[in-house]
């Protein structure tokens, strides 16, 4: 293969370089650690001190099923916020542009190793939400219901942040609008929603409406057929931007921007 071949499955390189970044080094295996330490706060709150334990055990587990949701997406999303502005703050994004290999491929690659926070984060949660169950049905609506919205909104917001860090020339803009937008999202899940405006903002807020099934399912008992409707707004998120991701990938550039 010359120089100038492009390698088949490039992403899988880039990939396979990223993912390597992040786990064998000190970054994720820390960051694993922290949400481990978090989660054994509040099973400790809700499980040993039972002053302190105030929740049933489905609100519990809600509450843990929440947290990890909320940390995993948070990761996956400052990740991939960071992985294009990132490269050009340290001046090593023109080499990987002149690198023979598709500007697409180089946005999957960054993708699938920003992808790779929530399997570890759900898999970290599972023994906790195991002590917290109640019994085997609400364990197992829990780690079947979970892993599927989270990895629907952990797609939207990695590549929500992909898109933001492929047109900022500054990596900390970059980060500050990525988090603006999750935190402007996830706001909505600790608010009253009442009337026709909190509907609205209940079906159409991916963030809100996945938060929602999770609690309909683990704490109300419910079907996944009677709040399917809940589904849509994660799935066209994840959808919609996960396309946006890859098409705009194409136009990237050395300086912020989809120009050509």
């Amino acid at each position: 293969m010359t120089s100038m071949t492009r390698p088949k499955r490039a992403w899988l390189v880039i990939a396979g370089q990223e993912l390597r970044e992040l786990w064998l080094s000190a970054r994720g295996p820390v960051l694993v650690l922290l949400f481990s330490l978090l989660l054994s706060v509040i099973t400790y709150l809700a499980a040993a001190d039972k002053e302190l334990n105030i929740l049933d055990q489905r609100q519990t587990v809600n509450l843990v099923l929440q947290v990890t949701l909320a940390i995993g997406v948070a990761l996956a999303l400052l990740l991939s916020a960071d992985a294009i502005s990132g490269e050009r703050e340290r001046e090593t994004l023109e080499s990987l542009l002149l690198t023979p290999i598709p500007r697409r491929d180089i946005a999957i690659g960054k993708l699938v190793a920003a992808f790779s926070v929530w399997p570890v984060i759900i898999l970290v949660a599972i023994p906790y939400i195991w002590i917290l169950r109640e019994g085997g049905e609400i364990f197992t609506d829990a780690v079947l219901v979970a892993p599927l919205i989270g990895a629907l909104l952990v797609v939207a917001f990695a590549s929500l942040g992909l898109v933001v860090s492929t047109a900022s020339s500054s990596n900390r803009a970059s980060l500050a609008v990525s988090f603006f937008a999750f935190v402007a999202l996830m706001v909505p899940t600790q608010l009253p929603l009442k009337g026709w405006t909190g509907d609205a903002l209940r079906y159409t807020n991916p963030v809100t409406a996945g938060s929602r099934f999770i609690e309909k399912v683990v704490v109300d008992n419910h079907s996944w057929g009677d709040e399917v409707s809940l589904l849509i707004a994660p799935v066209l998120a994840a959808v919609i931007t996960l396309t946006a991701a890859v098409v705009l990938a194409t136009r990237l550039r050395i300086y912020g921007g989809f120009g050509r």
